[in-house]
């Protein structure tokens, strides 16, 4: 894969504790921590009435409030909370929302350190080469923070080309840049494997 163009039909992003949860249902709602209900709050954000999307979660953490629980939990009685574990899972978030919305078709989570967000876009773009895809990146720990975007190969939105860089370098992720380049203040988006270009 070297270059591919692709659209970025919408997109949603937080960077408060501070946002309208009154969308998710009172029972599921009660269940989520912070990571899920930004992870949520975006995906809805971005979210068109289509049952067939792929959908992938990224996070560098997940949920740590939760997992610091569990682990202490384990210390201190000898067992864990079977549901504090089910929410605690990588793929909580999406498996979620693909409830909420009656979402069918397949879904990823992926964790990849400093380049969690390029190594799922990555899997994000190439699956829309068959069908639209919501992407959704949450994190909590260093500051609450969240980007969704719907990805297809429809003419809605912006164009933007994929473009691999001949020779991979160290270059890490950077939220608040992909953020400009989502709101049109930078015609570009840099990563250690590939640049993003809006057209």
């Amino acid at each position: 894969m070297n270059n591919i163009k692709f659209y970025i039909n919408k997109y949603s992003h937080i960077e408060s504790s501070d946002f309208d949860t009154s969308f998710i249902p009172m029972l599921m709602r009660r269940k989520l921590n912070i990571l899920g209900k930004i992870g949520l709050y975006t995906l809805n954000g971005v979210y068109e009435q289509y049952n067939n999307y792929k959908l992938v979660f990224a996070s560098s953490y997940g949920d740590v409030d939760r997992v610091s629980k569990l682990i202490e939990q384990r210390i201190d009685d000898g067992e864990i909370s079977p549901a504090g574990f089910s929410f605690s899972v990588h793929n909580a978030t999406i498996g979620l929302f693909s409830l909420l919305k009656g979402i069918k078709s397949s879904y990823n989570s992926i964790s990849a350190g400093d380049n969690t967000i390029q190594n799922a876009l990555t899997e994000s773009i190439l699956l829309s080469i068959d069908s639209p895809v919501l992407f959704c990146y949450a994190e909590t720990l260093g500051g609450v923070k969240s980007v969704s975007i719907s990805i297809s190969q429809n003419k809605t939105g912006f164009e933007v080309e994929y473009v691999k860089k001949e020779k991979f370098d160290n270059l890490i992720d950077d939220y608040n840049k992909f953020i400009d380049f989502l709101d049109g203040k930078s015609t570009f988006y840099e990563t250690g494997m590939y640049i993003l270009k809006r057209s």
